[in-house]
C-alpha cells in the first residue's frame, strides 16, 4: 500500500513589494507562509501552503508538525477526505476554526498537489474539470494610497487585461470613501466592473448608510462591510442596502459558511482555502452554495483557487490577490481578455524557486 513517507514544514516571512493597508489589518510590510512538502512511498510529491499576517506562522507549523503529522504519516495519500476528517475530529476540543484549519489548508493542498502529480493531472480536472477559463479581478490592497496612485494602480490592472476590479474602503469618514469610489469610477467608465473591500470597517448602521451612498456607482458587491460573524446583520444589509454582498474570507468552517447563506446574508460567499482549512472543504462550500443558488468566489491564493474555481460549475470571479507569489514561482497565472487560464500541469502546477525562498525562511 502506498503511504506518506515523509511530511516537512517550514516557515518563511516574505515582504511586499511596498506596504499595504487595510482597515482590519492595518498596514503591512511582510507577511507570513508555512509550506508543507509531502512525499509518498512512490516517490510523488506535494507541496501546500497557508498565508498569515506576521508573527502567526510558527503556532500554525507546529500545529502542523504536532497535530497534523502524526495523522498524515503512514496513512493512504489517497484518502485525503478520511486525513481531513480525521484531525478534524480528533482534535476538535482545541478549536474547530483558527488556527487549525490554517495547519489543515496547508495539510491537505500538499495531499491534493500529491494526488495530481501521481496521476498525471492538474486539479481542475482531477475535482471535476467544469471549464479552465475563469473571470478574473484585480484584488488591490490601496486603502493608503493617495487618489493619484490609486487611479495608476487600477490603470495598470486594466493594462494587465482585467476587466474587473477591487478596491478598499475604510477611510476615516464615509465622504472619503464615497469621494475615491467616484474618482475610480470616472476613471474607468461604465464598462469596466468595480467592487469595493471594506475589510470589516464599519458597524451594521454605518454599513447601511455607506452601502446607500454607494449604490450610483454601478458595483459588482461591497465585500465585509461589517465584522464576518454577525450574520442576521448581513441578512439585514443585503435586503435593506440594495448592493449585493460577498463575504467568507474570515470564515473557517463549512457550517459557517451554512448559518451565513441560510440567514440570508450573501450573495457571493467568499471561501478562502487557505483559512477554512483547505481544498476538501472549499469544494463543499462551492457544493452548498450551488445548491442554494448562489455563485462562489476566491479570496488570496489565486495560484490555487483558479483550479477550484475551474471544477465549479457556478464560479463567478477569481481574485488576483495583491499578495501573490509571482517573485517566488516559476510560472504566473496567465490573465487573458479578463479571465484567468487554470493551467494542465499536474498538481497545482506551481513551480517554487526553493532557492529564493530559502533566503527568507525563518529558524
Amino acid at each position: 500500500m502506498t503511504t506518506i513517507k515523509k511530511l516537512e514544514t517550514t516557515l518563511y516571512r516574505l515582504p511586499l513589494p511596498e506596504p499595504v493597508g487595510a482597515a482590519a489589518a492595518g498596514v503591512m510590510s511582510e507577511f507570513e507562509m508555512v509550506m508543507v512538502r509531502v512525499t509518498d512511498s512512490d516517490g510523488n510529491e506535494g507541496c501546500g501552503y497557508t498565508a498569515l499576517m506576521i508573527n502567526q506562522g510558527a503556532a500554525v507549523a507546529k500545529i502542523i508538525d504536532n497535530v497534523c503529522g502524526a495523522i498524515v504519516k503512514a496513512a493512504d495519500p489517497r484518502q485525503i477526505e478520511w486525513i481531513w476528517s480525521k484531525i478534524w475530529k480528533v482534535h476538535h476540543y482545541a478549536g474547530r476554526g483558527a488556527p487549525l484549519t490554517f495547519a489543515m489548508a496547508a495539510v491537505d493542498t500538499a495531499l491534493w498537489d500529491l494526488r495530481g502529480n501521481a496521476l498525471g493531472e492538474p486539479l481542475w480536472r482531477l475535482l471535476g474539470g467544469y471549464n479552465p477559463t475563469v473571470r478574473a479581478y484585480a484584488g488591490n490592497i490601496d486603502l493608503n494610497f493617495p487618489i493619484e496612485k490609486l487611479l495608476a494602480g487600477v490603470s495598470k490592472s486594466v493594462d494587465a487585461g482585467f476587466r474587473s476590479i477591487k478596491m478598499r474602503l475604510g477611510k476615516p469618514t464615509l465622504r472619503e470613501d464615497v469621494a475615491r469610489v467616484d474618482a475610480v469610477r470616472q476613471h474607468i467608465g461604465p464598462d469596466i466592473e468595480l467592487m469595493v473591500d471594506a475589510n470589516e470597517a464599519w458597524r451594521p448602521d454605518q454599513a447601511l448608510r455607506a452601502l446607500q451612498a454607494l449604490r450610483e456607482f454601478d458595483l459588482v458587491w461591497v465585500e465585509e462591510p461589517i465584522r464576518p460573524d454577525n450574520f442576521s446583520a448581513y441578512a439585514h444589509l443585503r435586503a435593506n442596502g440594495g448592493i449585493p454582498l460577498a463575504a467568507g474570507e474570515n470564515l473557517h468552517t463549512i457550517a459557517e459558511f451554512a448559518a451565513l447563506i441560510a440567514a440570508g446574508g450573501v450573495d457571493f460567499p467568499q471561501p478562502d482555502l487557505t483559512t477554512c482549512g483547505g481544498i476538501t472543504p472549499w469544494i463543499k462550500v462551492a457544493h452548498l452554495a450551488d445548491a442554494h443558488g448562489l455563485p462562489v468566489t476566491s479570496h488570496g491564493a489565486h495560484d490555487i483557487h483558479v483550479h477550484l474555481l475551474a471544477a465549479s460549475p457556478n464560479n463567478a470571479y477569481l481574485e488576483v490577490h495583491g499578495f501573490g507569489l509571482n517573485s517566488y514561482i516559476e510560472n504566473s497565472l496567465e490573465i487573458r481578455d479578463g479571465y484567468a487560464i487554470a493551467p494542465d500541469r499536474p498538481g497545482h502546477g506551481m513551480e517554487f524557486n526553493w532557492e529564493l525562498l530559502r533566503t527568507f525562511q525563518l529558524d
